[in-house]
């Protein structure tokens, strides 16, 4: 399965080189809450992020909207920009 392969790109990374990442602001472009699956974008950045419901529930989020504002910190994976930890737009941005 796709998506498992991407989990396992980041789970060996050092967990302090994960959170040295900038939070980005992003804005979900879709979120499938029955896959568990789905995609951001980053402002002004072209490329989408794959958000992975595993890291929502990490991050104690149940599911996105379309639309909805998010902080996210993202690696490059080998299939593209991977989320490794999602946050509420509101509580990271006060």
């Amino acid at each position: 399965m796709q998506t498992a392969r991407q989990l396992v790109q980041f789970a060996t990374l050092d967990p302090e080189a994960l959170q040295a990442l900038p939070y980005q602001p992003a804005r979900v472009k879709w979120y499938d809450q029955v896959k568990g699956i789905g995609f951001a974008n980053v402002f002004g950045l072209a490329d989408d992020v794959f958000l992975h419901v595993e890291v929502l529930r990490a991050a104690g989020i149940a599911s996105l909207e379309t639309g909805e504002g998010v902080a996210l910190r993202a690696i490059r994976g080998d299939s593209g920009r991977l989320a490794v930890e999602v946050a509420n737009w509101v509580r990271c941005s006060s």
